[in-house]
């Protein structure tokens, strides 16, 4: 008699019949893993490869594709090995891998995974969204550096180091906009095989478990119980019996406009605090204000106090815009407050929205942006 135990899976199994389709490739070996173990090896012949495996119901797994064919590059010998991962689903499947040459293979490369699972599809809809983010987050990097460069020619010495700082955010954005898309993904799935294995895998669990707790509760209790499901429910209660060592109180250097240093005693009768970390200068922080502003004074009524903090490096030209923005609660950040949240708290990337209680206790380090309705729910979830 089988008992299921969280890590100790109970799943049922079924085959699953993988097939290759390629233009352009010979004699490359392709290893199919599950659980960093390896299951089953073939060699592409005439551009094609078949696999029939048995694999547990719901899960993920990969296929590398290894080049036999040694090349050189810059002097170094090298050989492509790329990787694809492909879901299983909740009886016998096929998947279809087609690609026109081991190169297309590569993340975002030109390939295609066709396959009669669900869990397939969605797994696909998931890999679109996060292609799109990046290819999105590069136009908006080019376009920043073509204005850069304009700047530069037109010596025009204020605008380039607005670009300048443009552009050193939308270098760490392309590395971390992701997670924002990941969540979204979730929270619009919350029935589904794919997002209990992002659940599982959120390698921001600890500062942000209220919010991915509440997520994982919107969910029917077949997801919940996958192995996946089981898995993030082992991984809160391990969070939860440490909360209390890991919990950090952030304490905050910084100055309103009239020069008065931030203090969490004004803040004692709030509930919670809402710290909204942007600057001028960054494109999705003023593209979420009117956002953000509409939520302050939505969240007064439920004695939620929201506070922004700037990263700005020209304080008068920071002043100058909160007066047009309206923002009430607006301090400017010092330098030694940047490096405790860059270091302690690896805050790289802007925006950032935390919410605190009134002592200054990080509750969820990055939460949802303004714009979009998670955040309000997970504050009133919080109440």
């Amino acid at each position: 008699m089988c008992a299921c135990f969280f890590l100790l899976s109970c799943d049922q199994e079924n085959f699953v019949t993988i097939t290759g389709d390629f233009k352009n490739m010979e004699n490359v070996l392709v290893t199919l893993r599950f659980d960093n173990k390896v299951l089953k090896t073939d060699t592409v012949k005439n551009g094609k490869f078949e696999m029939l495996v048995k694999l547990p119901n719901n899960r993920l797994f990969s296929l590398s594709f290894l080049d036999t064919e040694i090349r050189t590059v810059k002097g170094i010998p090298t050989r492509n090995l790329p990787f694809i991962n492909a879901f299983t689903g909740d009886k016998e499947v096929k998947i279809s891998i087609l690609a026109d040459s081991i190169q297309g293979l590569f993340r975002f490369g030109n390939y295609k995974v066709l396959g009669s699972s669900e869990n397939q599809i969605e797994y696909n809809n998931y890999q679109s969204l996060i292609k799109k983010d990046s290819e999105n987050n590069q136009a908006k990097f080019n376009i920043l550096s073509k204005k850069q460069d304009e700047a530069l020619l037109a010596k025009n010495d204020s605008l380039y180091t607005l670009y300048t700082d443009s552009l050193r955010f939308q270098e760490q954005l392309n590395k971390t906009s992701h997670h924002k898309i990941i969540r979204d993904f979730i929270a619009n799935h919350p029935n589904s095989h794919v997002s209990m294995y992002l659940l599982s895998k959120r390698s921001d669990l600890k500062s942000n478990l209220a919010f991915y707790q509440l997520l994982y509760n919107k969910a029917d209790r077949k997801y919940r119980k996958s192995w996946y499901g089981l898995y993030f429910a082992k991984r809160v209660e391990q969070l939860e019996k440490l909360k209390e060592k890991y919990i950090k109180q952030l304490e905050v250097d910084a100055f309103d406009v009239n020069g008065l240093r931030f203090n969490y005693g004004k803040y004692t009768n709030s509930k919670l605090i809402v710290f909204d970390i942007w600057a001028t200068w960054c494109i999705p922080c003023m593209e979420d204000m009117p956002a953000a502003l509409k939520l302050a004074k939505e969240l007064e009524s439920k004695s939620v106090s929201y506070v922004f903090l700037s990263y700005d490096f020209n304080g008068k030209y920071w002043k100058q815009q909160i007066q047009k923005l309206g923002q009430i609660n607006s301090y400017y950040l010092s330098n030694e407050t940047r490096k405790f949240l860059n270091e302690a708290l690896v805050v790289t990337t802007i925006p950032r929205y935390m919410i605190l209680n009134n002592k200054g206790e990080i509750l969820v380090l990055d939460a949802p942006s303004p714009s979009s309705p998670g955040l309000k729910k997970l504050i009133e979830s919080m109440l």
